[in-house]
């Protein structure tokens, strides 16, 4: 696998992420399932401005491989996702203030478990329910933790997408590509919810 051009499309993604508003200079992460390990997004970095040479490998471990600087401290997260779902390429965790503000006015923000997100049938676009299947609101953990990934991996066995109270949406899917393509579908179908219920 050639992981500069994996490298450069995980950097690029993230950046049409934070240009697209889905996310802050400072948050969110990415990335990307390789034979070595994961190529995934640095801490503590412009999300705007990301290149190829900032992005980290990491082996299946969370050992520093190749790259500059720590690795998203949402390593073990991704980590225990991929090992959860064969399935999975790419990883994509955005903090959209709407995404995350519609869902915190769902449910309690101390519910003890998870949660499916009160959404009609009706309030499903057709590509959203193909590329996310399903959403999962769960409670607050704070970030980098063994519980956080924990409650994440083990939601994201039977759906594409879930939101963490207080802290943002991880969608997942094939590569790169197509995660952004989930979040494009997630951020649509919580703007939609927003204006229906703004317009009753």
């Amino acid at each position: 696998m050639d992981l500069t051009g994996r490298a450069s499309e995980l950097a690029e993604v993230m950046k049409l992420a934070y240009e697209r508003g889905y996310t802050t200079g400072a948050g969110g992460n990415a990335s990307a399932r390789v034979d070595e390990g994961i190529l995934i997004t640095p801490s503590g970095e412009f999300k705007g401005r990301l290149r190829a040479e900032d992005i980290i490998l990491i082996d299946r471990q969370g050992r520093v491989l190749e790259g500059k600087g720590r690795p998203s401290s949402e390593w073990k997260l991704h980590l225990k996702v991929y090992e959860i779902r064969p399935d999975v390429g790419a990883i994509l965790h955005c903090h959209h203030a709407v995404v995350t503000g519609l869902a915190m006015s769902m449910v309690s923000s101390k519910i003890d478990g998870e949660v499916l997100a009160p959404l009609r049938e009706s309030d499903w676009t057709e590509e959203a329910k193909i590329m996310l299947r399903d959403v999962k609101i769960l409670p607050w953990r704070p970030y980098g933790t063994e519980e956080l990934a924990e409650i994440v991996s083990n939601a994201l066995k039977d759906v594409n997408a879930v939101i963490v109270l207080r802290h943002g949406a991880f969608v997942v899917s094939k590569d790169p590509w197509l995660a952004l393509s989930a979040m494009d579908s997630l951020v649509e179908v919580f703007t939609i919810n927003l204006v229906r219920r703004l317009v009753g």
